[in-house]
């Protein structure tokens, strides 16, 4: 089971994909939701995951307003 903030793990959902940090959750991808068994059952995954990150972040008594999010470094790729 997902777990927000806790460790380094993902979740897909089709082509959408959480991805956990310790200090972030990142979605990203692409989810069709369709009329349809299919559509609903996506949805409610979706929903449960969502109102697991909210839960959790509620739970924090030190939420800071925001967080610094650091650049990421650019390197040189070594093998060119």
């Amino acid at each position: 089971m997902f777990k927000p903030f806790e460790s380094d793990e993902s979740s897909s959902i089709y082509d959408l994909t959480l991805e956990n940090g310790s200090d972030r959750v990142n979605i990203y991808g692409n989810l069709q939701l369709t009329k349809d068994q299919d559509g609903l059952k996506a949805a409610k995954v979706l929903q449960s995951l969502l109102n697991e990150l909210v839960a959790t972040l509620e739970k924090e008594k030190d939420l800071p307003e925001k967080i610094k999010i650091e650049d990421a470094k650019e390197i040189e790729n070594p093998f060119l």
